[in-house]
């Protein structure tokens, strides 16, 4: 072939590139919209079937990819699917999650071991297995995570209702994509728990001001073109996440915070705010020892070394302290206790050594990784002061566990912590804020400086306050606010 046919050749290709991609998506719309048909016809045929042979069993499905997690989300759902079955024992219970058929089958002994709540035997409690979970996890998508990652559950989503259209759809991960393909699909009445909104102004603000973050690295904050294009995709995005919040009937949030910006972003008022079931039992039950017979001042983080739980800044603190007052060098200590999920996490780890070692305060860390419950339980009774440095923290269930164990708690004046934890109860002080490592060192001093009287006061104060965060007041909640969702007409009576 000449060269000039070649060149001919390459120039005809071009030209008809834009009629290819048009065709390309167009049969992918087509091919999308056929599925979502087939889908739907399918799941509304079930419900007409069963309803026909009297075989009717309603089923309330909860959107949880990792269930047998030993989180906070998965308390909650747990504690939600038990508060409904005892209201409601009749129905069937479905949860679409990518754990294996074989571990979903001793769930029960593994919710009682971790969370100390009993499903009851009798309980209807089936799972959906989700084969393309992986979708779902943002290490699969180093740019354009968010809207990759939606993408993505709205294909987890479909997989889920093609295997099992439930009657009402709860979703407790916030995976919010998901809401308009069970709700317009599948025809299902839908809630969600958001303990975390994909993206909120505060993450736009940080982009605006160019300032460097976790979601917002230092390429982009240094220029002004990246960071203008930033602005705009987060924007739209956005748009998007608020046009399928709209989809959701009932809308719970775990925090103050997470719902102002809910309410926001999904330009929704109708928002109920239900504190997470927090573990606070075991906790309340140390016996706490006054701190004058204490040879070591003992500081406790508890949390999982993710990188937005900003434990460098613990450690900038503690040595900002120790740099002012260094009569405490030989008596304090910052004891680290938590889950390492993988080896990014041992990673930060060994930064975090690092950095403490740059610092010259290695002696005074100490790392508990994985450590067992009953390890953290007597860590928390030998310790002061319990540790918290999240900004913008959606709620703080570790705020809560150092509360509820007798530490006198700092935590960042932001976020959940500031507006529902370490408020003033019945008059009394029940912790301290801070936002940076200067005020953050000046709170440990103050706690230091205080006698066995004064921490009494505010532990005392703490350890009250934490009744709001438990199972059964949470249970209480969330029934009362999904229970609208069970009044249907009398063809689909639940």
């Amino acid at each position: 072939m000449s060269k000039w046919k070649m060149r001919s050749s390459i120039m005809n290709l071009l030209a008809r590139l834009p009629m290819y991609f048009a065709t390309a998506v167009a049969v992918f719309i087509a091919s999308t919209l056929v599925t979502c048909v087939v889908i739907a016809v399918r799941a509304r045929r079930r419900k007409r079937t069963a309803r026909k042979n009297n075989e009717f069993r309603p089923i309330i499905g909860f959107f949880h990819p990792y269930c047998l997690s030993g989180g906070g989300g998965e308390r909650v759902l747990w504690a939600a699917l038990n508060g409904l079955g005892k209201r409601y024992p009749e129905n069937e219970y479905v949860i679409y999650t990518g754990d294996s058929p074989e571990a979903c089958m001793s769930f029960r002994s593994h919710v009682m071991e971790r969370f100390h709540i009993d499903i009851p035997s009798g309980l209807h409690v089936n799972f959906v297995h989700l084969s393309t979970r992986s979708l779902l996890e943002g290490r699969r998508y180093p740019v354009l995570t968010m809207i990759l990652q939606s993408v993505g559950s709205c294909i987890v989503g479909l997989e889920g209702l093609w295997k099992l259209c439930p009657d009402v759809f709860i979703d407790t991960t916030g995976h919010a994509f998901t809401l308009p393909i069970f709700r317009f699909i599948g025809g299902c009445r839908t809630a969600a728990y958001v303990h975390y909104p994909t993206i909120s102004t505060d993450m736009l603000s940080r982009v605006q001001q160019r300032k460097e973050a976790v979601n917002n690295s230092f390429v982009v904050s240094r220029s002004a073109f990246l960071s203008s294009l930033k602005v705009f995709y987060y924007r739209f995005f956005a748009f998007l996440y608020g046009l399928a919040g709209k989809c959701c009937e009932v809308v719970t949030v775990n925090s103050t915070w997470t719902a102002g910006h809910i309410r926001d972003i999904w330009c929704s008022q109708n928002v109920t705010i239900i504190y997470p079931p927090c573990n606070v039992t075991e906790f309340l039950s140390i016996q706490v020892w006054p701190d004058s017979w204490k040879q070591k001042i003992i500081i406790v983080s508890i949390g999982q070394f993710r990188p937005e739980k900003d434990h460098p800044l613990q450690l900038r603190s503690l040595r900002t302290l120790l740099a002012r007052r260094r009569d405490l060098r030989s008596r304090v200590e910052l004891h680290f206790v938590g889950s390492c999920r993988n080896a990014e996490d041992e990673a930060r780890v060994e930064k975090l050594r690092e950095l403490a070692a740059k610092l010259d305060i290695s002696k005074n860390i100490v790392f508990h990784l994985n450590a067992p419950f009953k390890e953290l339980l007597n860590i928390c009774q030998h310790g002061t002061i319990g540790l918290h440095s999240m900004w913008n923290e959606h709620f703080g269930i570790g705020v809560v566990e150092c509360m509820a164990a007798g530490l006198v708690t700092v935590a960042h004046n932001s976020g959940g912590p500031k507006a529902d934890i370490l408020k003033d109860w019945e008059g009394e002080k029940t912790g301290f804020l801070a936002d940076d490592e200067y005020t953050y060192s000046l709170a440990i001093e103050n706690v230091i400086r205080c006698n066995d009287f004064q921490k009494d006061a505010i532990r005392t104060a703490a350890r009250s306050s934490v009744s709001r965060f438990t199972d059964e007041v949470f249970m209480t909640d969330f029934v009362s606010a999904v229970s609208a969702l069970f009044v249907l007409d009398h063809s689909e009576k639940l």
